[in-house]
């Protein structure tokens, strides 16, 4: 087991993270956005946070990244997504990666 924490930390992905009540939300991942004032600005894309069990992505816990906990086969996931989209997809599943030799 993991958590959301150590495997980002272990990824070599940039990211930049806003404390929440609990764990933490990511405001920033590979530079994107460039700049950013809020982790969750009005009307503005943000990250949503997916986690892939079994080979299906559920959406993240309220708790944020920090709070997740991955076995073996499980996957973190980030989709950049308008504010406005009610239902965000999730990013595609790891196994298409896997697959694919990534």
């Amino acid at each position: 087991m993991i958590d959301g924490q150590t495997l980002m930390d272990q990824s070599g992905v940039q990211y930049q993270a806003h404390p929440l009540s609990t764990g933490k939300a990511v405001c920033q991942v590979d530079n994107e956005p460039v700049q950013f004032s809020q982790c969750f600005p009005p009307k503005q894309p943000y990250w949503a946070l997916f986690v892939e069990t079994s080979g299906k992505w559920a959406g993240g816990n309220a708790g944020g990244f920090t709070e997740a906990k991955l076995y073996d086969g499980d996957a973190l996931g980030w989709h950049y997504v308008a504010a406005t989209d009610p239902a965000p997809a999730p990013p595609p599943l790891a196994e298409v990666f896997r697959e694919a030799g990534a």
